[in-house]
């Protein structure tokens, strides 16, 4: 790593943690690094995560690039911000629960809806580099908390929270490539309208009986099923933990 690089490393490691001072050359700052966040979110809205550069989030600000550089020093450092600004605090109720298991599915299911909301950041999570912000890092804290009293080691608390994160994350990613939607777009099931049509019963017998009976017709909530399975196979786990002890 170069000098230059390790600088604006340091520098993006800076602003992700809160430390955002005003440019102290060039002009009177006519923005900050929470409205080039924002801009940058909102081209991503827009557009989807293709349109997100440097270039589009200026053109979106009504500025040059090279005024965004004064503040953030390049798109690392801006996609950094955007995926801790996404993230957002987790809400008060999140880990809320009587139980260990309970707790971690409200942390799961509220996570759920921060990548339903903006399924784009699902990519960023992947691509950046691995440093955590502080909202991030505030969604660990939660889930550690809410496995306190599972007996689990540290270690396996960090597995436990690891898988859960890989379920959410590629079960929202999923359902986005294949449109599975949620209960209330049952529209969007891969089998449905003119696909349920070809479906014959001489090449696929079993699925025509299921198509049949009206079972894509009903509302099913995958990724919740889902998850409730993750669940299960964390709880036996944690049970046959007990019983070696």
């Amino acid at each position: 790593m170069t000098d230059d690089e390790r600088q604006a490393a340091t520098r993006g490691l800076d602003l992700l943690w809160g430390e955002r001072q005003r440019p102290r050359r060039g002009p009177k700052p006519g923005l900050s690094v929470d409205e080039i966040v924002r801009a940058a979110i909102e081209v991503a809205d827009a557009d989807g995560l293709p349109a997100l550069s440097m270039g589009r989030v200026a053109e979106q600000l009504g500025t040059g690039v090279a005024s965004l550089y004064r503040y953030v020093p390049g798109k690392a450092e801006l996609v950094a911000l955007v995926v801790d600004t996404v993230l957002g605090v987790p809400p008060r109720s999140a880990g809320e629960g009587a139980d260990w298991r309970s707790r971690l599915a409200s942390w799961a299911r509220f996570s759920l809806d921060v990548f339903r909301e903006r399924p784009w950041v699902l990519p960023l999570l992947t691509s950046r580099k691995g440093t955590l912000g502080p909202n991030e890092t505030e969604w660990l804290e939660v889930a550690l908390a809410a496995t306190a009293d599972t007996g689990l080691s540290d270690l396996e608390r960090v597995e436990v929270i690891s898988l859960l994160n890989m379920y959410v994350r590629g079960a929202v990613q999923v359902a986005v490539d294949l449109r599975l939607g949620t209960p209330e777009e049952t529209d969007d099931s891969p089998v449905s309208g003119s696909m349920l049509r070809r479906i014959g019963a001489d090449r696929f017998p079993t699925l025509n009986a299921v198509v049949a009976a009206g079972t894509f017709e009903e509302p099913a909530d995958v990724v919740g099923f889902g998850l409730d399975r993750v669940l299960d196979g964390i709880e036996t786990y944690i049970e046959a933990k007990k019983a070696e002890s």
